[in-house]
């Protein structure tokens, strides 16, 4: 039985926690790597959490997926661990945020996944800083103000009914879109 669970742990990343700076504060994110140390990994996965969520709310696909690709999961500002806007912060505000997260890491060009309310920000994101995103993945029915020229792969409408399902069966619709649409 050891073997079993010692396999089973062969088959995810391990998870990290680290803090960079936004212009909210700190801002918490989980993340997992390739064991190459990145050495040609695919692009970067950002996963973005519902509006009462935090990245915690990824860590079954952070995990999965962290095997040959960078993945972060921040907790929006505001949310989980990272440091709360002054007021509330706006869909711009929070796109401008992520992109500080992109600044922060030197992140050349990623892929979005977001849930709920979060697509707007993902949307938001494409929309002002084209070259930094790749392609989005989104599980919500919400649609972009702007027409996005980007890849998308739509998931579904409800986040929640989405999170629930078993982390494998939406890892492999995440990589069959980003590996495939290459």
């Amino acid at each position: 039985m050891a073997t079993k669970k010692k396999q089973a742990g062969a088959d995810a990343a391990q998870l990290r926690r680290m803090y960079i700076d936004c212009r909210y504060g700190q801002m918490h994110l989980i993340s997992a790597y390739p064991s190459s140390g990145g050495f040609n990994e695919a692009s970067p996965l950002l996963l973005l959490h519902t509006e009462n969520g935090s990245g915690a709310d990824f860590n079954r696909y952070v995990a999965l997926l962290g095997m040959d690709r960078s993945v972060y999961a921040p907790d929006l500002p505001g949310s989980g661990a990272s440091d709360a806007p002054q007021g509330s912060a706006t869909i711009n505000g929070l796109a401008a945020a992520v992109g500080d997260l992109i600044d922060q890491l030197r992140l050349r060009e990623v892929d979005l996944f977001a849930c709920g309310r979060s697509v707007q920000i993902a949307f938001e994101l494409a929309a002002t800083r084209p070259q930094d995103v790749r392609r989005l993945i989104v599980a919500s029915q919400q649609q972009a103000a702007v027409a996005t020229a980007k890849p998308l792969l739509q998931l579904g409408g409800d986040p929640d009914q989405i999170l629930q399902q078993p982390a494998a069966v939406i890892v492999a619709a995440i990589r069959d879109f980003l590996d495939g649409a290459g």
